[in-house]
C-alpha cells in the first residue's frame, strides 16, 4: 500500500501539488513499475531489432525511419472489380462497408493473396453478403505507381495487375 506523507514546510523540493503533500510509493509499487518499464523496454528493443509489423505495438517503426527516393515511384495496392453488366474494370473502395476489410488489412495480406489468388473470390463473396444488390463477377489486385521526379509527381501513373479472380476463371497470379 502507498503511504502519504505530508510536508510541514512549503519549500520541500519533493513536494508535489498544492498543499505540499507527497505520495510515497512502497517497495512493491516501485518494483512492479520498474519491472513493467523494463519489460516494455525489452519488448521495444526486440521489436526494433528482430520484429516485424505483426509485433504491433512493439513492431519496428519503419514508416518513420525510411523515406521514398526523391526520384522513382510511390506504389499503392488498388482493388478493381467487374460487375455482370459491365466488362470494364473499375476501382472500388477499400472499406469495411464494401469488402469487410480496411486498406491496411488488405495491404498486410497482399503476399497471402499473391500466393492464393482465390482469396480475391472470398472478398467478392464478402461483398455479396454486405451488398447483395451489387454482386461482383471479378476482382483483381493492381499495383498503381505514381512516378516522382525530384520529390514531385510527374503526372505519369503505371498499373500492373498482380492477381485476378473471376467467377468463370477462378484465381490466378499474373506473370511479372
Amino acid at each position: 500500500m502507498a503511504a502519504a506523507a505530508t510536508s510541514s514546510s512549503g519549500d520541500d523540493p519533493e513536494a508535489v501539488g498544492h498543499g505540499g503533500s507527497v505520495l510515497v510509493l512502497g517497495r512493491r509499487a516501485r518494483a512492479w513499475r520498474i519491472a513493467l518499464a523494463a519489460c516494455l523496454a525489452v519488448g521495444y528493443l526486440a521489436g526494433t531489432l528482430v520484429g516485424n509489423d505483426h509485433w504491433w505495438p512493439l513492431a519496428p517503426w519503419r514508416m518513420y525511419s525510411t523515406s521514398t527516393a526523391p526520384t522513382g515511384a510511390v506504389s499503392v495496392p488498388v482493388l478493381q472489380i467487374r460487375v455482370a453488366d459491365d466488362a470494364t474494370w473499375r476501382d472500388t473502395a477499400l472499406t469495411p462497408a464494401s469488402i469487410g476489410l480496411t486498406r491496411a488489412e488488405l495491404e498486410g495480406r497482399q503476399d497471402l493473396v499473391l500466393r492464393d489468388p482465390t482469396l480475391l473470390g472470398s472478398i467478392a463473396a464478402t461483398h455479396a453478403r454486405l451488398r447483395p444488390d451489387e454482386p461482383w463477377t471479378g476482382v483483381r489486385l493492381v499495383r498503381r505507381s505514381t512516378v516522382i521526379e525530384d520529390r514531385s509527381p510527374t503526372g505519369e501513373t503505371r498499373e500492373r495487375v498482380l492477381a485476378e479472380w473471376t467467377v468463370l476463371g477462378g484465381g490466378r497470379v499474373m506473370s511479372p
